[in-house]
């Protein structure tokens, strides 16, 4: 959290508090800036999650999308490492007590608008601009 807050403090991260705790969220965004790249937008992750299913099927930024199937075998996936049954952080502010997030599962994928920011099982993808 220290860290978190000095960061904060000097404007380092763009982002405007750190959590009481083990703030999982902070440490992407900040893995992120040391890369010069981001955390994506709920319409980037739409976009990856498109990528991510069997037809590439159109899903809006903030949309709840059932009766896919996630294609472990798609040159994203496996350029990412990914596989089904997966949140990724967003970068994008304005969500409710804790963090905007996608989740990505074998048959549907949604966005949600607060993912606790201790959670260390959420994963992070950094976009270059």
């Amino acid at each position: 959290k220290a860290e978190c807050e000095a960061a904060v403090a000097e404007g380092k991260l763009g982002i405007k508090g750190c959590y009481y705790d083990n703030d999982h969220w902070a440490g992407a965004v900040k893995t992120c800036k040391d890369q010069g790249k981001k955390l994506p937008t709920g319409a980037q992750l739409a976009e990856l999650a498109s990528q991510l299913y069997v037809g590439n099927p159109t899903i809006g930024a903030t949309e709840y999308k059932q009766g896919l199937q996630f294609d472990s075998n798609s040159s994203t996936a496996k350029s990412l490492g990914l596989t089904s049954g997966f949140f990724l952080w967003s970068g994008e502010g304005g969500c409710s007590d804790g963090v905007c997030y996608r989740l990505f599962n074998t048959t549907y994928t949604y966005w949600y608008s607060s993912r606790y920011r201790g959670d260390s099982s959420t994963q992070a993808v950094c976009l270059g601009d």
